[in-house]
């Protein structure tokens, strides 16, 4: 009896100090072989800004199949801000080092790939924001990737607002 309440103790301990990331947005697009990613399927990702006082972070994940042809993955990111404002950004995201050892966690013939695409990311107006996703290889089926997703995250907040 003293032996189950010390586990039931230990497990509600564990569950209170566990902090579960406190995401704003996140959504995520499964490919395969038979319906592999293309330069043609432009992910779009809309969300919402309420809190401009934050910081947040912008992280995206990667299931690729563990002999992925290649080190790394080019990606274009299109950025439409509230003011219809548009940014544009092409980005090697490197998935393997010079030897081919994957930088993503592997489990089996699954690796999945964990970049934080920006850290404490500032938002300076609220409003509706979109972000545009495509492969930007030279070719346009991308074989392995099996899921992309993207997640934004509320961070710490800012300090010293008003200087």
């Amino acid at each position: 009896m003293i032996f189950s309440r010390m586990i039931v103790l230990a497990f509600s301990t564990v569950l209170i100090a566990c902090d579960p990331p406190n995401y704003i947005f996140e959504k995520s697009n499964d490919y395969s072989l038979e319906k592999p990613w293309t330069v043609a399927d432009s992910l779009e990702y809309n969300f919402q800004v309420k809190d401009t006082s934050r910081y947040y972070n912008l992280l995206l994940e990667i299931d690729h199949h563990k002999d992925y042809k290649y080190e790394n993955l080019y990606v274009k990111f299109v950025t439409t801000f509230p003011n219809q404002s548009h940014k544009t950004d092409v980005v090697s995201l490197s998935m393997a080092d010079e030897s081919g050892s994957w930088y993503s966690d592997c489990r089996g013939r699954t690796c999945t790939f964990y970049l934080t695409l920006q850290e404490h990311a500032i938002f300076s107006e609220p409003g509706s924001y979109q972000i545009k996703l495509s492969p930007w290889m030279r070719m346009d089926t991308i074989p392995d990737i099996y899921r992309v997703a993207f997640k934004v995250e509320k961070a710490g907040k800012r300090q010293n607002l008003n200087k």
